[in-house]
């Protein structure tokens, strides 16, 4: 294979951070919405991937139409989750870290760009070695469509040739909006209709990325 750029999605794709985020996010629900409220990691495993402000409506639908509260409750909700997974991170795939290593010692470059806010993928980054991911960007550098995040990502990078890893049905339109094949991370949280390759696995990643890449003209 002829090294690429390769953009990751976070969660389902490069760890799973269900179970704590669940945890802060019924934290902060009982505390300020209802202390009955359960927030469940099956939830939030079907949550993820939307914009945050898709997911705090889900999470907290009494306030999605009250204007005079949703700044200051989604200011309060985003930073207690950044600082939660700073001390409770999200878990990562079995060999992840040397498979990664390997794909950047082929010549890959490592991407990450998720529909999150600032400070999430840093915690991510915080459980890599330094400088094995290039770049990052997040919907809070865009808010805008994941495909924009993408684009954005590659062209401060000078990227003209790459492939999106993601794990759900919106990662792939997002992708393929982009004009990207989509490598589609089938041990995640989603489904996927039309990728270009798939990983059961993190170890099948590489032979998914050749078969993204097989066949494709670039730049797309």
């Amino acid at each position: 294979m002829e090294p690429c750029a390769l953009v990751f999605d976070l969660d389902g794709t490069l760890w799973d951070a269900s179970i704590p985020v669940a945890e802060i996010w019924t934290e902060i629900v009982r505390e300020r919405l209802d202390p009955n409220r359960t927030i469940t990691p099956e939830q939030v495993r079907g949550w993820m991937g939307k914009p945050m402000d898709e997911i705090i409506a889900l999470a907290a639908p009494e306030i999605k139409d009250d204007p005079t509260i949703i700044p200051e409750f989604s200011k309060s909700f985003l930073a207690r989750e950044i600082e939660y997974l700073k001390n409770h991170p999200g878990k990562l795939f079995h060999a992840e870290k040397r498979i990664l290593f390997a794909l950047k010692e082929a010549g890959f470059r490592l991407y990450v760009v998720s529909n999150c806010q600032t400070g999430y993928i840093e915690n991510f980054l915080s459980l890599m070695p330094e400088g094995l991911f290039s770049d990052h960007m997040c919907w809070s550098d865009t808010h805008a469509p994941k495909r924009v995040t993408i684009l954005e990502c590659l062209k401060r990078n000078s990227e003209t040739r790459a492939v999106y890893i993601g794990d759900t049905a919106g990662d792939e339109s997002e992708t393929h909006g982009a004009g990207l094949p989509f490598v589609f991370a089938s041990y995640g949280f989603g489904k996927a209709s039309n990728p270009e390759g798939v990983a059961a696995s993190f170890e099948d990643l590489s032979r998914a990325i050749e078969d993204a890449l097989r066949g494709c003209s670039f730049p797309r």
